[in-house]
């Protein structure tokens, strides 16, 4: 092979190894790209997802404020009448005594 052949295959080369740079470079813009889009679709994902926890948390609070809500009206209630509640659990007691003996 003469010299200028390889000195012009040279330059093919290195002009193909140049493009092949410049396509790497497009390729590792293009995953930084996709990881940051990943990103931002994993952290929407995820705040959709706290959001409805976050109500559902809040729900359980307004129940919780509701039990004791009836709580302290069924203590009100039994200390003012305490013979009625006493019969309403002496009530309770024989009904599932009597049933509960049958078995």
């Amino acid at each position: 092979m003469p010299k200028t052949a390889t000195d012009q295959d040279l330059a093919r080369l290195e002009s193909q190894i140049a493009a092949l740079r410049d396509d790497i470079a497009q390729i590792v813009s293009t995953l930084g790209d996709l990881g940051q889009t990943g990103a931002e679709t994993l952290r929407t994902t995820l705040a959709a997802t706290l959001g409805g926890k976050l109500a559902d948390v809040t729900g359980l609070t307004d129940l919780g404020e509701s039990a004791e809500a009836k709580l302290s009206a069924l203590r009100s209630h039994t200390s003012r009448n305490p013979l009625q509640t006493l019969a309403l659990a002496a009530g309770a007691g024989l009904l599932l005594g009597l049933i509960w003996g049958r078995r």
